[in-house]
């Protein structure tokens, strides 16, 4: 059963996905739980902050990204599934503890 804060701080703006913000243990770092039912699951996945080199859309909350934004991507070496999803850095608290679990769930095509 999901909590209360765990259905506002779950979002997926990807075509049947589910992202959960674990935690952001640091500034710079963010771990996401990450689930799509086209392309797998990826559990306690570290994204790290970023320049956007191209446009694109919040992963987490829809909003319309610009190239040069600050954003959150999966780490090169933890990439396999979501590698072009990118999570806006205004999107996410800036603190997050584990067991703080944000969760959003939406259909959406992302990119």
């Amino acid at each position: 059963m999901m909590r209360k804060a765990d259905t506002e701080n779950t979002r997926c703006f990807a075509t049947g996905c589910r992202i959960l913000l674990l935690e952001r243990p640091k500034a710079d770092l963010l771990v996401v739980d990450w689930s799509d039912a086209r392309r797998g699951h990826c559990g306690g996945q570290e994204w790290r902050i970023v320049t956007a080199r191209t446009a694109g859309r919040c992963a987490f909350s829809g909003t319309e990204i610009h190239k040069g934004d600050a954003v959150f991507k999966p780490k090169r070496s933890q990439a396999t599934l979501n590698a072009d999803e990118m999570i806006l850095v205004s999107a996410v608290p800036e603190t997050m503890h584990a067991g703080d679990g944000q969760l959003t769930e939406y259909s959406y095509l992302a990119t």
